[in-house]
């Protein structure tokens, strides 16, 4: 995605007359090449860079991007301040046990009717992958 994709995407979209304050990434599944796993997480590092809050939720296979030693895993965000929770019964469901997972993942068991509450009610823009 281009820099200026970005900028118009997540920089001057406001709604009514205040600028986007929080997005929540939706991944549920591995990025399929390294390029696009640029792209997911760039997308939320930019995002973040421009004072947003933003939060990346893991359902269905998305949870393998939380799992330790994955090439392409959300450690980066997780470093770069961005808040991560990943659905317990997927990670029980593909056999990934809590000490698998990157440490600061929040894992949560019913992460479904959290996000669902979160992108009604918080959420400026939801962007899923």
């Amino acid at each position: 995605m281009s820099a200026l994709r970005k900028n118009y995407i997540l920089h001057n979209k406001v709604r009514g007359d205040q600028k986007l304050a929080r997005i929540c990434l939706l991944l549920m599944r591995l990025p399929r090449s390294d390029e696009e796993a640029e792209r997911m997480y760039g997308m939320a590092h930019h995002a973040k860079e421009q004072g947003m809050d933003v939060e990346i939720y893991l359902l269905g296979d998305g949870v393998f991007c939380a799992k330790k030693g994955q090439k392409q895993n959300i450690r980066t965000a997780l470093e770069k301040g961005i808040f991560v929770r990943a659905s317990a019964k997927d990670l029980r469901a593909r056999a990934i046990s809590k000490e698998q997972v990157e440490p600061r993942v929040e894992i949560i068991e019913d992460l479904e009717s959290i996000f669902v509450e979160d992108i009604m009610e918080k959420a400026d823009r939801v962007i899923s992958w």
